[in-house]
Protein backbone atom coordinates (compact mmCIF):
# COMPACT_ATOMS: atom_id res chain seq x y z
CA UNK A 1 0.00 0.00 0.00
CA UNK A 2 2.84 2.34 0.85
CA UNK A 3 4.44 1.58 -2.51
CA UNK A 4 1.23 2.58 -4.28
CA UNK A 5 1.12 5.90 -2.42
CA UNK A 6 4.76 6.57 -3.31
CA UNK A 7 4.07 5.82 -6.98
CA UNK A 8 1.04 8.15 -6.96
CA UNK A 9 3.04 10.92 -5.24
CA UNK A 10 5.86 10.53 -7.81
CA UNK A 11 3.26 10.67 -10.59
CA UNK A 12 1.74 13.90 -9.23
CA UNK A 13 5.20 15.41 -8.69
CA UNK A 14 6.42 14.47 -12.17
CA UNK A 15 3.17 15.77 -13.66
CA UNK A 16 3.66 19.09 -11.87
CA UNK A 17 7.28 19.30 -13.08
CA UNK A 18 6.20 18.49 -16.64
CA UNK A 19 3.47 21.13 -16.54
CA UNK A 20 5.94 23.68 -15.16
CA UNK A 21 8.43 22.85 -17.93
CA UNK A 22 5.67 23.13 -20.56
CA UNK A 23 4.57 26.49 -19.15
CA UNK A 24 8.16 27.75 -19.05
CA UNK A 25 8.74 26.56 -22.65
CA UNK A 26 5.58 28.27 -23.93
CA UNK A 27 6.40 31.47 -22.02
CA UNK A 28 9.98 31.51 -23.34
CA UNK A 29 8.78 30.94 -26.91
CA UNK A 30 6.18 33.70 -26.57
CA UNK A 31 8.69 36.20 -25.20
CA UNK A 32 11.23 35.33 -27.89
CA UNK A 33 8.54 35.74 -30.54
CA UNK A 34 7.55 39.13 -29.13
CA UNK A 35 11.18 40.31 -29.07
CA UNK A 36 11.68 39.15 -32.66
CA UNK A 37 8.48 40.89 -33.77
CA UNK A 38 9.46 44.09 -31.95
CA UNK A 39 13.02 44.28 -33.24
CA UNK A 40 12.83 42.91 -36.78
CA UNK A 41 9.18 43.29 -37.83
CA UNK A 42 7.69 46.40 -36.20
CA UNK A 43 5.02 46.88 -38.89
CA UNK A 44 3.71 43.37 -38.40
CA UNK A 45 3.72 43.96 -34.65
CA UNK A 46 1.66 47.13 -35.15
CA UNK A 47 -0.75 45.29 -37.42
CA UNK A 48 -1.19 42.49 -34.88
CA UNK A 49 -1.73 44.98 -32.05
CA UNK A 50 -4.31 46.81 -34.18
CA UNK A 51 -6.14 43.57 -34.97
CA UNK A 52 -6.08 42.62 -31.29
CA UNK A 53 -7.46 46.01 -30.25
CA UNK A 54 -10.17 45.85 -32.93
CA UNK A 55 -11.15 42.39 -31.71
CA UNK A 56 -11.22 43.70 -28.15
CA UNK A 57 -13.46 46.64 -29.12
CA UNK A 58 -15.79 44.42 -31.15
CA UNK A 59 -16.35 42.02 -28.26
CA UNK A 60 -16.23 44.42 -25.33
CA UNK A 61 -19.91 43.89 -24.45
CA UNK A 62 -19.67 40.10 -24.28
CA UNK A 63 -17.70 39.80 -21.04
CA UNK A 64 -17.04 42.12 -18.07
CA UNK A 65 -13.28 41.48 -18.22
CA UNK A 66 -13.18 42.50 -21.89
CA UNK A 67 -15.21 45.59 -21.02
CA UNK A 68 -12.71 46.51 -18.31
CA UNK A 69 -9.75 45.93 -20.64
CA UNK A 70 -11.30 47.99 -23.44
CA UNK A 71 -12.31 50.95 -21.25
CA UNK A 72 -9.00 52.86 -21.69
CA UNK A 73 -9.08 52.17 -25.43
CA UNK A 74 -12.66 53.45 -25.61
CA UNK A 75 -11.60 56.60 -23.77
CA UNK A 76 -8.74 57.18 -26.21
CA UNK A 77 -11.05 56.61 -29.19
CA UNK A 78 -13.61 59.05 -27.79
CA UNK A 79 -10.90 61.68 -27.29
CA UNK A 80 -9.61 61.14 -30.83
CA UNK A 81 -13.17 61.46 -32.15
CA UNK A 82 -13.62 64.77 -30.32
CA UNK A 83 -10.28 66.04 -31.63
CA UNK A 84 -11.25 65.06 -35.19
CA UNK A 85 -14.60 66.85 -34.89
CA UNK A 86 -12.92 69.98 -33.54
CA UNK A 87 -10.30 69.96 -36.31
CA UNK A 88 -12.96 69.59 -39.01
CA UNK A 89 -14.97 72.42 -37.46
CA UNK A 90 -11.85 74.62 -37.25
CA UNK A 91 -11.00 73.98 -40.90
CA UNK A 92 -14.57 74.77 -41.97
CA UNK A 93 -14.54 78.01 -39.96
CA UNK A 94 -11.15 79.12 -41.27
CA UNK A 95 -12.13 78.26 -44.84
CA UNK A 96 -15.45 80.09 -44.51
CA UNK A 97 -13.77 83.18 -43.07
CA UNK A 98 -11.07 83.16 -45.73
CA UNK A 99 -13.60 82.80 -48.54
CA UNK A 100 -15.73 85.63 -47.12
CA UNK A 101 -12.65 87.90 -46.82
CA UNK A 102 -11.59 87.12 -50.38
CA UNK A 103 -15.12 87.72 -51.70
CA UNK A 104 -15.29 90.99 -49.74
CA UNK A 105 -11.93 92.13 -51.09
CA UNK A 106 -12.85 91.20 -54.66
CA UNK A 107 -16.23 92.95 -54.27
CA UNK A 108 -14.52 96.10 -52.98
CA UNK A 109 -12.02 96.02 -55.87
CA UNK A 110 -14.84 95.41 -58.37
CA UNK A 111 -16.84 98.33 -56.96
CA UNK A 112 -13.78 100.61 -57.15
CA UNK A 113 -13.10 99.47 -60.73
CA UNK A 114 -16.76 100.08 -61.68
CA UNK A 115 -16.59 103.53 -60.11
CA UNK A 116 -13.37 104.37 -61.95
CA UNK A 117 -14.84 103.02 -65.21
CA UNK A 118 -17.98 105.09 -64.67
CA UNK A 119 -15.89 108.21 -64.03
CA UNK A 120 -13.81 107.60 -67.19
CA UNK A 121 -16.92 106.93 -69.30
CA UNK A 122 -18.69 109.94 -67.76
CA UNK A 123 -15.70 112.16 -68.48
CA UNK A 124 -15.43 110.91 -72.05
CA UNK A 125 -19.19 111.36 -72.59
CA UNK A 126 -18.99 114.90 -71.22
CA UNK A 127 -15.98 115.61 -73.49
CA UNK A 128 -17.87 114.23 -76.49
CA UNK A 129 -20.87 116.39 -75.68
CA UNK A 130 -18.65 119.52 -75.37
CA UNK A 131 -16.94 118.75 -78.66
CA UNK A 132 -20.30 118.12 -80.31
CA UNK A 133 -21.60 121.52 -79.10
CA UNK A 134 -18.46 123.28 -80.31
CA UNK A 135 -18.72 121.68 -83.74
CA UNK A 136 -22.41 122.66 -84.09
Amino acid sequence: MLELLKNMANFVLELGVSLWELLSLVLGFSLELLVTLHTTMPRLEGLLVGVLLAWLMARRNSHPLLRALSAPLKLVLDILDLIWDQCVELIKDVLGTTVSWIKGSLGWARNKAKGAWGMVIGGLTGLRNKLKRKSD
